[in-house]
């Protein structure tokens, strides 16, 4: 069952958060995730929802995920991370 990951960041340091967009996509697609959303403008159309920039990344399952975020090269970027950018990442199941 396909899973998405969803970001929702503040850019705090474009030169890092540069670095880490490249990196991060490379990473991404190495697991077989793809991108559906990738920054953008957001209309909220009803609630109190204020997303910044926004990211939606579809990949075939959980375990690829999993196997992303315990690489090595996830927890160097994560490093990268910290200063660059911050904000919400959650995994949701697809139907």
């Amino acid at each position: 069952m396909a899973v998405y990951v969803i970001s929702s960041i503040d850019v705090l340091d474009e030169a890092s958060h540069g670095e880490y967009h490249e990196r991060g996509e490379a990473l991404v697609e190495a697991h077989g995730g793809r991108y559906l959303i990738s920054g953008g403008d957001v209309n909220v159309l009803r609630g109190d929802w204020t997303p910044r920039r926004l990211t939606v990344v579809e990949f075939d399952d959980a375990d690829s995920v999993q196997a992303m975020f315990a690489s090595d090269e996830f927890a160097e970027l994560r490093e990268l991370a910290a200063g660059a950018v911050e904000g919400t990442l959650i995994l949701v199941d697809g139907v």
